[in-house]
């Protein structure tokens, strides 16, 4: 999924938008039906004349799989946002270890049933087999030994005798799934090139080498060829079977110019290709050109639909707000024409997250792996649940994002999906049947980011069972070891935003992939997880890994698992209302109460205690029944006294014991007095001269006080509002460069949960001449560097960690027109894969009321868009034994980073240099606040980075002349 081409999502987004307009001038909807059907020979008498591919020598050349890959633009999310989404990671071990591996066995390879590069590792769980399909063939294999029964067997034999390209094309993105209502398998893979398509094969039994229901359907032709690519595929059912489908993500190109189109919401005729109807009978409904890569279709697992008029849901997350989307196509197939899809509907995360775009490195191999950020990853899993379940039918989803030291991580989220007008069908209204199709309710039930250690992890997948335990399986890789697999999860009842300790899937000793692919690590594009159908309780999760580090021996593995507490009864106590309240003491009101649902599991049914801990002082805890007599059912738990109580944050906790069986949930209480008062400024002084072009302004903590609006005008009236920003603190940094020599005005109006209090006085302030000191001292110089020799102390290229490409060079010029004459430190932009180093000194800075550092440079390198750079260059500082850490373009007064480094490209997510300065190809002076780092010793770094293909244009790279540092004393 991961060759490289030269377009990315956001340059699509014109294209994407008149693609839209076209769709909804047409009604918005693109019906049609299968192009191709009939009914399979049994594939028990195929298997023999469709052999897997053969392959060679570990370095022999593979098959990459051509799939295209749209590289979303960078999460351009504030540091603020960021720090508060590593602060609430799971950084340490909870202690109680996830379920061991039940079954743990090798799957198909590229010895054995591969022929190509990625893997695409899938697979599913019947009552009775587990089968795997790689991207190039399929196995079964046995649910007790993990023995392999059958295969491998190219994917394309599904196909055998059905014509067309279905049976002659076996690219690869193949999809394996069991569909539980109906107990059937469900076989899909695509087809490339002109008159691209999709090809299903249903079994016309459980039985996997029985005969199916094949069926093409067919992509556009015109106005141009579409090719849909990276295609998910969901099982949807609800009880009145109205919205019954098999819903599809494909992502769709233009074959011949690979431009990308947009992301397509796709609904097949589920119940008529389950009973073989002919091919003009089977319908499809299409939604075109979403703007949204990495989307999944939510897929029902287990024997319960979802409630009658229930609309198959898809989703997907937003990088730079930290939300998750959601689209409801609601199908009509009697007259197909008249399906909706809903518009987009975002559900904020509880703690914000921010997507993992920085390449996984692997110990023994200078390739590092793609780390795919950029996805909702395979599959979106839900599951329905009997009638007063905590949950009526949940959704999991999971996706990489940074941890709380800048890895990756694994995000999970657990959605409560319900029905708008039926919030409380589980206790009141069970058998009421919803007679209008509509979208569902999304309610985060809980979220979690795992980042237990240093390590990496990516690439997930995840399932929820029939008790509401959560299954998740992963890749884990770093530096300092070989990627492998591993298992982990969460019991119903297991303390919030936490998964429990992981379990090796993977054996003990593992290899890297030193191949590159296309110029990049290419690691399987998925993973998958099941629920065996059989107990509905225990989980399959199967996965690429490499059994010896080589350049393109891959390997599978199968690992199957289980919760001890699953088919137990039990109960969880939820909140049907929210769990976090917020009240004004100042305004008349109810006090802060909760209703709060004992829901149960597995048949549980005795009465619950209910009681409550870390009440606020002077607040009487109530509750409308305690004990909850039969369950379930619901009390209404209060705080009297509540909203008199004293400002603050509490954490309330309620736990619920029925018999040997214990359940708590955290509540979240906000409380503020009063309004907070105005807040006195301190810095700059009113009527300041000199002031920093990216000044920090300071105030004075006002009690009561959770955030502050801060505005910078240049006018007294605050007409025009040159930057502002919301922040918890008393300080801020401005995140722009103001104009030099020139007067500006601030104020801020602080704020609680009683709305915004009076805003400051208004203190004005001029800005210096950047590269000057302040007034009443002198500037002294630290050190110089012209790069000429003599005695004068060297820079180094070269760092650990340093790869491929031009390194660093000292010499002549990159380029006359550049304006520089002598030496100058230099780099290329590379046309490999390279992350390259430039080392200083290191200087001993002394005290100092400012310290600016100043040097020359020029800097092009291949751009993306208006703000993207597929490379790039950065500043780093190492301040005395500490790490280097990247100079934020907060500290630049001239020449501040003009872009971010695009998701998978080396450092991805990063601001820095890519495009030319506004001098045009001449040398442009850049002067950086070094203030903090006075009286201690600093070293310097310069990084460039550059992904696989095409540099800038001439002259490109970067260059730097005539460092220097000084100090105002």
């Amino acid at each position: 999924m991961l060759v490289r081409h030269g377009f990315a999502l956001a340059a699509a987004t014109g294209f994407t938008a008149l693609f839209c307009q076209a769709a909804v001038a047409a009604g918005g909807v693109v019906v049609g039906h299968a192009v191709r059907s009939d009914v399979s020979p049994p594939m028990r008498d195929v298997l023999g004349s469709y052999p897997a591919p053969q392959v060679g020598a570990d370095g022999q050349d593979v098959y990459v799989i051509p799939n295209q890959f749209v590289k979303p633009r960078s999460a351009d999310m504030s540091e603020f946002l960021r720090s508060l989404s590593q602060r609430n990671a799971q950084t340490s071990p909870s202690g109680t270890p996830a379920p061991s591996t039940i079954v743990a066995a090798n799957g198909l390879s590229l010895a054995v049933g591969g022929g190509g590069v990625p893997p695409d590792t899938n697979g599913d769980v019947s009552p009775t087999h587990f089968i795997q399909w790689i991207n190039t063939s399929w196995a079964i294999f046995d649910k007790t030994t993990g023995a392999r029964l059958a295969g491998p067997t190219a994917g394309n034999s599904f196909f055998a005798g059905f014509g067309g390209k279905c049976q002659t094309t076996n690219a690869g993105d193949p999809l394996a799934i069991w569909d539980d209502r109906a107990q059937r398998w469900v076989m899909s893979q695509f087809t490339t090139g002109a008159n691209a398509s999709q090809c299903f094969a249903i079994s016309t039994t459980a039985d996997p080498l029985g005969t199916y229901n094949r069926y093409e359907f067919a992509w556009p032709t015109t106005p141009v060829q579409v090719f849909g690519d990276y295609p998910h595929i969901g099982v949807w059912t609800d009880e009145s079977t109205r919205q019954n489908a098999y819903t599809i993500v494909t992502h769709e190109f233009n074959s011949a110019t690979s431009a990308f189109l947009g992301a397509a919401f796709i609904a097949v005729e589920r119940d008529k290709m389950l009973a073989g109807a002919p091919a003009n009978q089977v319908g499809i409904v299409r939604f075109p050109g979403f703007d949204a890569y990495g989307a999944e279709p939510a897929h029902l697992d287990g024997t319960l639909h979802a409630k009658a008029g229930s609309c198959a849901p898809f989703v997907h997350f937003d990088a730079s707000t930290a939300e998750y989307l959601f689209w409801d196509m609601c199908v009509n197939w009697t007259t197909p024409n008249t399906s909706t899809i809903s518009t987009e509907q975002r559900v904020a995360a509880k703690t914000p997250f921010v997507p993992n775009f920085t390449a996984v490195p692997q110990l023994g191999s200078s390739v590092p792996l793609d780390a795919f950020g950029t996805h909702i990853m395979y599959r979106a899993a839900a599951r329905a649940f009997p009638p007063g379940s905590p949950t009526r039918l949940s959704l999991v989803v999971n996706h990489g994002v940074l941890g709380a030291s800048d890895q990756g991580g694994i995000r999970w989220t657990h959605f409560d999906l319900a029905q708008a007008s039926q919030r409380f069908e589980s206790i009141f209204t069970d058998g009421f049947q919803a007679t209008v199709d509509a979208g569902l309710n999304k309610i985060i039930v809980d979220e979690g980011t795992y980042t237990p250690d240093t390590n990496t992890r990516w690439m997930g997948g995840i399932a929820i069972d029939k008790g509401g335990n959560i299954g998740v399986g992963y890749n884990v890789g770093a530096a300092a070891i070989n990627p492998r697999l591993m298992i982990n999860g969460r019991s119903l009842n297991d303390p919030d935003g936490q998964l429990r300790d992981e379990q090796a899937c993977t054996p003990a000793t593992t290899g890297s992939q030193t191949g590159s692919f296309s110029g990049r690590g290419r690691w399987g594009d998925y993973t998958s997880m099941s629920v065996d159908p059989s107990d509905d309780c225990t989980f399959w999760f199967t996965g690429e890994f490499y059994p010896t580090t080589s350049t393109n021996q891959w390997s599978t593995r199968i690992c199957s698992f289980k919760f001890s507490e699953c088919g137990l009864p039990s109960f969880k106590l939820i909140s049907e209302t929210p769990r976090r309240l917020e009240v004004c003491g100042a305004t008349p009101g109810p006090d802060p109460s909760w209703s709060l649902l004992a829901g149960t599991v597995g048949g549980f049914n005795a009465a619950v205690t209910l009681t409550p801990s870390g009440v606020p002082a002077g607040t009487t805890p109530s509750f409308s029944a305690n004990p909850i007599a039969v369950t379930p059912s619901a009390s209404q738990f209060t705080l009297v006294g509540g909203r008199a109580a004293a400002s603050g944050e509490y954490s309330v906790n309620v736990s619920g014991t029925g018999g040997a069986v214990t359940s708590a949930i955290g509540l979240e209480l906000g409380v503020s007095a009063t309004a907070p008062a105005a807040p006195t400024l301190t810095a700059p002084a009113n009527a300041a001269t000199g002031v920093k072009v990216r000044p920090t302004l300071t105030w004075a903590a006002v009690p009561g006080a959770l955030t502050y609006l801060v505005e910078v005008s240049s006018s007294a009236g605050f007409g025009t509002i040159i930057a502002s920003a919301t922040v918890t603190g008393t300080s801020w940094t401005l995140d722009t460069t103001l104009t030099a020599s020139t007067a500006y005005f601030w104020r801020v109006r602080p704020s609680n949960y009683c709305g915004a209090g009076p805003g400051s006085a208004v203190f004005t302030f001029t800005t210096g001449v950047p590269g000057s000191c302040p007034a009443g001292t002198t500037l002294t110089n630290v050190v110089t560097y012209g790069f000429e020799g003599g005695a004068e102390p060297a820079w180094t290229a070269g760092a650990p960690g340093d790869a491929g490409g031009t390194a660093w060079s000292v010499g002549t010029p990159i380029a006359s027109t550049t304006g520089f004459t002598g030496n100058v430190w230099k780099v290329p932009n590379n046309t490999v894969t390279s992350d390259r180093s430039l080392l200083s000194p290191s200087v001993t800075i002394p005290a100092a009321q400012a310290v600016i550092l100043s040097f020359d440079t020029y800097h092009s390198f291949e751009i993306e868009g208006t703000t993207g750079c597929w490379d790039a260059a950065a500043m780093e500082a190492k301040v005395g034994a500490g790490a280097f850490t990247l100079l934020n373009a907060d500290r630049f007064f001239t020449d501040s980073y003009n872009g971010t480094i695009e998701a998978g490209a080396p450092l991805a997510g990063r601001p820095a240099w890519c495009r030319r300065s506004s001098a045009g190809t001449a040398a442009i002076r850049s002067i950086v606040d070094l203030d903090d780092m006075a009286g201690q010793s600093v070293q310097l770094r310069l990084r460039a980075t550059s992904d696989s293909n095409t540099a800038a244009a001439a002259p490109n790279g970067m260059q730097i002349d005539n460092v220097r540092i000084d100090v105002c004393q």
